[in-house]
């Protein structure tokens, strides 16, 4: 070096030769601070050179150890500062570039990695490793990071970072795994990268990006995207965070690598989240038209948790069909801070796959799942609209939290099936599978989807819960399935337990268009509504909707099947109405062993009524109904106080099934009860006592006087009501009879009178003495006997003695 040196101070001077030694000096310091390599690898150990290309300042990386078309490097340490390259300068035959290290340092790369041809690149560093905002890759083929111990090759031969041998066994083969050993250290990605100007569909910088079809893989312990991005055009993105002694398998396919978790026995936790406002962003959406259309994203962790602005997309453009997105996570899945998951479709493609198996997820606070989406929740999901973002600035529309899958043109959407044991959606939070429409807002121009929705498949094997609406009621809660144009709307499947909808809440099929728009097409050529099913032990509305409602077509089809109950509160809704033209639909109540029952003055309806068109048609067949009335559209019509023709009008529980414009196009209501045979009801009385010593009333001492008592009779009916008041429901018809005069008993000559069932056929008319606001009956809370001996109920608790026993005398006192 000194007679290097001497040479310049005669040449150039001593300022210049200072000058340059300086730069050297820089140079060979920083290489050894930042890239060392180890001498693990002997005479092939890498080569590594500071240079200066177009005054960037570049770290070559040469040598290492060739085995076929694989390429060994060993280092120290290996970290690239900001405005650094390292430079694998490899043959243009090698097809994998394997790299360790072996220190204990991790790898904090903020620079430029890049390598020659459509070389694989593989980075090995069991300490950790950490990408940087300015971090971005410059290579051909695919990219994986991984904080495992060692590369496994298929013929057994291993590649360790943590036991390196001094001469070490390399491989010609195919490496097949990564092998975790007592540690996982985690990767974190920040990078915002703009590689020559290159941004995502965000505007934002690609970030890490590999080449079109190419895989970028993360494996190590926690995986954290902090405001960082990847994109892989067409390709494929892989997280994957597991435990320590854990082993990832590997194995290549036509452009890149597919990844097995079969070794791995425990995981650890993905994070996608912002960085001073920036989101996190998975790109692999495919800008041309290609044969394979999107590429897929695969995540497995423990709890995977993706929280604010759009993180992860998978959007297909023009004729491609979208990728798949895999979630797998052993504990959780949360979604939340109005974070976005898309496999959508925006034109003639079909829209790709999201998929999550986990034990609970949880999707909350405008977050949102687009596409075709399948969800394996052992435990529960969970969807909570929290406080929503407003859609226009006077905030007249606000984005909720859901599950969607919808078509912009014409390909069908995809579907939702959700298998969990409980789903509960809140707070505006909603489910649905739509043909949908594409809105221009300058012109108020709407162009509709010519493809038919997805079906929506819920079985929730303890309870499904929708309450409620978003803070300024512009969102419903529930389950939807509809279409706003000539496509069909999908069919709704609901089974479960329990079936809970209240405050507000909805499950609802429909094909409606938007009014008040420029209507692209022929606005009466709408689909037809799909179908409503759902079975379950029990269903309470509670000012709740379940709906099938159509504008032009005719009302699609509910049918519900109950084993025990159906309860319904508080202006609740059962309906398959239709608008201008159209026909009612069907509505079916299943109930044989069951009940359906309304509390009165409620106004719960079920109706499946028409405009122009025909009614629908309703059948109910329960073991009893409480609390209905059916109703035709003349009686509507005569108690309605606004002359609108409407059952909701109306304060009692209405069955209804008719055309509002033409009586003669009414529809049927049909209701089926089990019969009741009347001789089964009747018990015939004793004349006289035959030994008063033995009946209730020998306990009452009279005092002398003739003594009072009481008796309470229950059994199957509980007290008959009284015949003037209005009947509730068509099991419990009967008539009063007065017996032979033989038969008064000896006591106060009060006459006996008993209960006929009538034997009814399968469809009778309930009566009413007043439709709008009947009596109220009130529960007797007593009795006294008036001056003439007879028992008169009492509204008001008389005075009583204790008793022991409802079949004793309640009161034994004296005259």
């Amino acid at each position: 070096m000194s007679r290097y040196l001497s040479s310049w101070y005669w040449e150039l001077g001593i300022v210049s030769t200072l000058a340059i030694a300086g730069v050297l000096t820089f140079f060979e310091s920083f290489a050894l601070a930042q890239i060392q390599q180890d001498g693990t690898l002997g005479s092939e150990s890498s080569i590594i050179t500071p240079k200066l290309i177009d005054g960037q300042p570049i770290d070559q990386i040469d040598g290492g150890a060739v085995r076929g078309t694989n390429l060994f490097h060993s280092f120290e340490q290996f970290s690239v500062p900001a405005g650094r390259t390292a430079y694998f300068n490899n043959a243009i035959d090698i097809q994998n570039i394997i790299s360790r290290v072996t220190g204990n340092s991790i790898s904090n790369i903020d620079g430029i990695l890049k390598a020659n041809g459509t070389a694989n690149l593989f980075l090995i560093n069991p300490n950790g490793i950490v990408f940087g905002s300015n971090a971005s890759l410059n290579i051909g083929g695919s990219f994986v990071a991984s904080t495992a111990s060692s590369l496994n090759f298929a013929d057994g031969t291993k590649f360790s970072a943590t036991s390196p041998q001094t001469t070490p066994l390399l491989t010609v083969s195919v490496p097949i795994g990564l092998q975790f050993g007592a540690t996982a250290a985690p990767i974190r990605n920040q990078s915002q990268a703009e590689p020559d100007g290159a941004v995502n569909i965000f505007g934002q910088g690609v970030g890490l990006q590999v080449q079109q079809g190419k895989t970028l893989a993360l494996i190590g312990g926690d995986i954290t995207l902090n405001g960082g991005n990847i994109t892989a055009e067409d390709g494929s993105v892989e997280l994957g965070s597991v435990a320590a002694n854990s082993l990832v398998s590997l194995s290549p396919r036509n452009q890149g690598w597919a990844f097995g978790y079969e070794g791995v026995q425990n995981f650890q936790n993905i994070e996608l989240i912002k960085s001073q406002q920036i989101s996190s962003t998975i790109d692999t959406h495919a800008e041309d038209t290609h044969e394979e259309g999107g590429g897929n994203i695969q995540m497995q962790g423990k709890v995977v948790r993706i929280a604010g602005g759009y993180v992860i997309l998978v959007h297909p453009l023009e004729e491609q069909s979208g990728g798949n997105l895999t979630v797998n996570a052993s504990d959780s899945v949360v979604v939340e801070q109005n974070a976005q998951l898309f496999t959508q479709s925006f034109s003639t493609g079909n829209s790709g796959n999201i998929n999550i198996t986990t034990k609970k997820v949880v999707v909350k606070d405008g977050a949102q799942l687009q596409g075709q989406l399948t969800i394996n929740a052992s435990d529960s999901v969970e969807l909570i609209s929290g406080t929503p973002i407003p859609v226009f600035a006077d905030g007249s529309d606000l984005i909720s939290s859901g599950l969607f899958s919808a078509t912009y043109g014409d390909k069908n959407a995809g579907s939702i099936t959700i298998n969990t044991g409980k789903l509960r959606i809140e707070g505006g939070a909603s489910i649905s599978t739509t043909s949908e429409s594409i809105y221009n807002y300058i012109p108020n121009q709407l162009i509709p989807a010519t493809g038919n929705a997805g079906n929506l498949t819920v079985n929730a094997s303890e309870s499904v819960e929708l309450i409620g609406t978003s803070p300024n009621g512009s969102r419903v809660s529930g389950l939807f399935s509809g279409t706003q144009g000539p496509g069909d709307g999908g069919n709704l499947t609901l089974t479960t337990g329990q079936l809970i909808i209240k405050d507000g809440a909805a499950i609802s099929v429909s094909s409606q268009a938007r009014k008040n728009v420029i209507y692209i097409g022929d606005p009466n050529n709408l689909g037809k509504a799909g179908d409503l099913n759902i079975t379950a032990r029990s269903i309470l509305l509670d000012k709740g909707i379940l709906t099938s409602n159509s504008e032009l077509g005719k009302g699609g089809n509910i049918t519900l099947q109950v084993r025990d109950l159906l309860l319904m509160r508080r202006n609740s809704q059962i309906t398959t109405n239709a608008g201008d033209i159209g026909d009612g639909g069907k509505i079916t109540i299943k109930a044989p062993n069951g009940f359906l029952i309304s509390v009165p003055l409620e106004n719960s309806d079920i109706t499946a009524n028409a405009n122009f068109g025909s009614g629908g048609k309703i059948t109910i067949a329960a073991k009893n109904i409480f609390g209905f009335v059916r109703r035709t559209g003349a009686d509507v019509e005569m108690f309605d106080p606004t002359g609108e023709k409407n059952p909701n009008n109306l304060q009692t529980n209405d069955i209804t099934a008719f055309s509002q414009q033409n009586p003669s196009l009414s529809g049927t209501v049909q209701i089926n009860s089990p019969d009741v045979n009347p001789s089964k009801g009747l018990v015939e009385l004793p004349v006289n006592l035959v030994d008063a010593s033995q009946q209730i009333v020998a306990g009452c001492n009279s005092g002398g006087k003739i003594g009072r008592s009481s008796f309470i009779a229950t059994g199957r009916g509980g007290l008959a009501p009284d015949p003037t008041e209005p009947l509730i429901a068509d099991a419990v018809l009967a008539d009063w009879i007065t017996l032979s005069p033989e038969s008064k008993n000896r006591a106060g000559g009060i006459q006996k009178r008993v209960v006929v069932h009538k034997q009814r056929n399968t469809e009778k008319s309930q009566k009413f003495n007043s439709v709008n606001e009947p009596t109220q009956i009130v529960e007797a809370q007593g009795w006294v006997m008036d001056a003439n001996g007879n028992v008169v109920l009492v509204a008001q608790v008389p005075t009583t003695s204790p008793h022991n026993s409802s079949l004793v005398a309640t009161s034994c006192a004296a005259n």
